[in-house]
């Protein structure tokens, strides 16, 4: 008989303390749903604004003259022959070989 009554204390205490925290989260989710709303409104304001910012710096570059008076860079020629002084340089192989491979390391 104790028992039983301690159940049910413990069932309505349960069940009261359910309510009033749902009735909190409601009110807590709504402040939290707003505020997540005006977060929201901002992060657009601010890809609008960016977007605007691109179409305008897209603008300007299309309107702008093209410069090809710019120096290029020269072309590589894979046949160009290059000597290359090997001086006092440790050597392994013949010295009057037809291809010499040079390996240049830098110990920093």
């Amino acid at each position: 008989m104790i028992k039983s009554k301690v159940i049910k204390l413990f069932i309505i205490g349960l069940a009261g303390t359910l309510i009033s925290c749902s009735i909190e989260n409601n009110e807590n989710s709504n402040q939290v749903i707003n505020d997540l709303k005006d977060g929201q409104e901002v992060i657009l304001k601010k890809i609008a604004s960016l977007e605007k910012s691109i179409n305008n710096l897209a603008l300007a570059n299309k309107n702008k003259p093209a410069d090809n008076n710019k120096k290029q860079p020269p072309k590589a020629d894979p046949n160009k022959v290059y000597n290359i002084e090997i001086g006092d340089s440790f050597t392994i192989g013949p010295d009057n070989a037809k291809v010499t491979i040079i390996e240049w390391m830098d110990f920093q």
